[in-house]
């Protein structure tokens, strides 16, 4: 019996903890690639 392969998504940043603290960090990193002209992914899970 074949099983179906995983999905699998790849990030460059992960966060875990979806706290003020967290959150604050993940934007923060969004704000620093957009201002390098960069493209980040960044994951946040609780």
């Amino acid at each position: 019996m074949d099983r179906d392969p995983r999905e699998v998504m790849e990030y460059d940043v992960l966060v875990v903890g979806a706290g003020p603290s967290g959150l604050s960090a993940a934007i923060r990193l969004k704000q620093l690639a957009n201002e390098a002209g960069q493209e980040l992914s960044v994951c946040v899970v609780e």
